[in-house]
């Protein structure tokens, strides 16, 4: 019984340990070169959402069935690879964003739910999903991604973030009035109390990065 006790709990321990390292990461990693391409592509993806809707005049729903349709190409792209691919990671940000932008804008004007319920729901669903991350996997990660599940979640949890970060931006310069500036100073001020939490914190660290994937952009 001994042996077999001792066998299982080997062939347990190699699951495991096989479930945590059997490829490398598929994301980038968190460095100060990550944030500022993030903030371009992220605050990019939201304008190319306008641009669909307002621009060229789409439509929030039409505009939103486009943006959907190419991140869930990328994203089955992304999805066949065994390694981290940068030009495509970089594009399913962008696009993550698009998506993000289209579901706020859905929200807030289509639906007109406004900017304040609109932030609040988005905001909400956030919560949920990390809370059920936390659940599922034991910890909300953020690099190294090497897991089919922490991958989905991953990719899950940067749309609806990009999706509360487009409310809270509208919420801001729109409906408190603050414009631009104000919209870009209060998103600065919290991603340098992120920083400040990171560093002298016991707050999780994956999610004060989620935190920080929020507000990480032009809040155009």
């Amino acid at each position: 019984m001994r042996n077999e006790r001792s066998g299982s709990g080997t062939v347990e321990h190699s699951q495991n340990a096989s479930d945590l390292t059997a490829g490398v990461s598929k994301v980038a990693a968190v460095t100060l070169g990550f944030w500022i391409l993030k903030v371009i592509l992220t605050t990019a993806g939201d304008l190319c959402g306008d641009a669909l809707s307002l621009s060229l005049k789409l439509g929030y729903a039409r505009a939103l069935i486009v943006v959907v349709v190419v991140f869930v190409a990328l994203l089955l792209a992304q999805w066949r690879t065994r390694r981290f691919v940068p030009w495509l990671y970089w594009l399913l940000i962008l696009s993550a964003s698009a998506v993000g932008a289209e579901i706020s804008d859905s929200l807030d004007r289509a639906m007109q739910w406004g900017d304040s319920a609109g932030t609040g729901v988005l905001f909400g669903a956030l919560v949920i999903v990390l809370g059920v991350w936390f659940v599922r996997r034991g910890a909300v990660r953020f690099a190294p991604i090497v897991t089919r599940s922490d991958e989905g979640f991953y990719w899950l949890t940067a749309v609806i973030a990009s999706s509360v970060g487009s409310a809270f931006g509208d919420w801001v310069g729109d409906s408190l009035g603050w414009g631009l500036s104000g919209g870009i100073a209060v998103n600065l001020g919290i991603t340098l109390l992120v920083l400040l939490l990171w560093r002298t914190s016991r707050i999780s660290r994956g999610a004060l990065y989620w935190i920080g994937f929020v507000v990480t952009r032009v809040p155009f």
